[in-house]
């Protein structure tokens, strides 16, 4: 109720002032999206573009979650995504503002049992070398940071549907993929409506950790061999910055037949010359009421 509160004063204070940033708008979801790491649900390429990544992104909702996706556009910018880790925070511009996030650390060694062709030699299917004849693929973790309900370390691929839940992609010859789904009750509490919080911009930023030369040369020719970690702090600090563009029709990543290993290598060995320093984007939206 007090959230609320603060949500109705701040609009009322914007109307007044009259100064209006520029805001996009949520894509209303019908459906549920399924948070696999496949995207395929979202049915169309991300319709956001950050120059500076080359990271794709979009961001939908329906009357109960917020969903957003992260694609990379190259294998260098996949290599900085998986190796350096990444933040995704939302602040909600009330007065005091919200602020969330959640923290997705750097791959580390040996968490990720090795993958080779599989017998038939089918470039989408992978084979793992285990004691057992059982799959076994270790979660990855993150890091949540202020939401009302769910706090410290979760783990991948979630079934409860009332907590907050990620996936990342697994296909060898796709660039990598996120999925997000963060219910609105863990920013807004149990009481919000889609009708009274969808009148307040929210920020999503996205940052890139940077990856360093020291890490750079003890990983390259490791290959994508660890999954997520639990480590990393959960501060809610930095900057904004700069804003996205939509890519309209823009295609999307193309797909590679290299193992995960191999693809690592090759960004390295292609990223010579470009920025791996920190990076950061951020675009401001409101949520869809599908009116």
């Amino acid at each position: 109720m007090k959230r609320l509160i603060q949500f109705t004063v701040f609009t009322l204070f914007g109307l007044s002032t009259g100064v209006m940033a520029q805001v996009s708008t949520s894509k209303w979801q019908p459906e549920s999206i399924v948070i696999d790491g496949d995207g395929s649900d979202w049915g169309s390429v991300p319709r956001f573009f950050n120059a500076e990544s080359n990271v794709k992104y979009e961001f939908r909702n329906d009357t109960r979650n917020l969903y957003i996706i992260l694609k990379a556009a190259d294998r260098s910018s996949q290599m900085q995504l998986l190796m350096a880790g990444f933040n995704v925070k939302l602040k909600v511009k009330s007065s005091p503002p919200i602020k969330v996030g959640i923290n997705f650390p750097a791959l580390r060694k040996g968490e990720m049992p090795p993958m080779i062709i599989n017998p038939d030699n089918k470039p989408d299917k992978l084979t793992y070398k285990t004691t057992t004849n059982d799959l076994v693929i270790p979660k990855d973790t993150a890091i949540l940071d202020g939401f009302l309900f769910s706090k410290g370390k979760i783990t991948s691929e979630s079934s409860d549907e009332k907590s907050i839940c990620f996936a990342r992609s697994k296909l060898n010859r796709e660039l990598i993929t996120y999925e997000i789904r963060i219910p609105l009750r863990e920013i807004f509490g149990n009481e919000y409506t889609l009708e009274s919080v969808s009148s307040n911009p929210i920020q999503l930023q996205v940052s890139i950790n940077e990856l360093s030369q020291k890490d750079k040369k003890g990983r390259k020719g490791k290959g994508m061999s660890g999954g997520m970690h639990g480590g990393g702090g959960r501060g809610m600090g930095g900057g904004m910055g700069g804003g996205g563009g939509e890519m309209g029709g823009m295609g999307g990543g193309g797909e590679m037949g290299e193992m995960p290993g191999q693809d690592m290598q090759g960004g390295m060995q292609e990223s010579g010359g470009l920025s791996m320093e920190r990076k950061s984007f951020s675009i401001d939206f409101k949520l869809s009421t599908n009116k």
